[in-house]
């Protein structure tokens, strides 16, 4: 699975436009996992760019993004843009599906990930280049949020 960190609200914001009718497509696999997908961090999304103008129009939350399954979006004839929750590759899935539309990153690559069932946790096992500092770093599961000994911090919750 691969391990995400969400890119900052402001990141995403100066890459919209008020004149854009937004989807956003939030992947319910790996993104979900590491925090940056799924259903809640979709909603919050939607939320914040409504209460600063912007228009959007929908959201999917997809078990795949990364696979074919990402047809199951049935993007709405005004949709001109997607903010894509999800890894890179869940990204170019939607470029390629979806020629034409302007379709944000939300997420940042951060590199590989086990899950522990049990301890409810994900760990960085095989970090990308430019996050070799993360190997082996602990995080909860669903949120994201970084476990030092027994505390969690907020980085992703927020």
């Amino acid at each position: 699975m691969i391990f995400t960190k969400p890119k900052t609200y402001e990141d995403i914001r100066s890459q919209l436009d008020k004149n854009d009718v937004i989807t956003i497509i939030s992947c319910s696999s790996c993104a979900r996992v590491a925090g940056t997908g799924g259903e809640k961090p979709m909603k919050n999304l939607a939320f914040r760019l409504r209460q600063d103008g912007y228009r959007v129009l929908d959201g999917y939350t997809i078990n795949t993004v990364c696979t074919p399954k990402v047809f199951q979006a049935r993007l709405g004839r005004q949709v001109n843009t997607l903010i894509s929750l999800t890894c890179s590759a869940g990204t170019c899935n939607l470029e390629q599906l979806f020629q034409g539309h302007k379709v944000i990153e939300a997420n940042i690559d951060i590199g590989l990930m086990s899950a522990d069932n049990v301890k409810k946790t994900i760990r960085v096992e095989v970090p990308y280049e430019g996050h070799e500092h993360l190997r082996g770093k602990e995080y909860e599961m669903f949120t994201g949020c970084e476990i030092i000994g027994k505390q969690r911090t907020e980085e992703v919750a927020k």
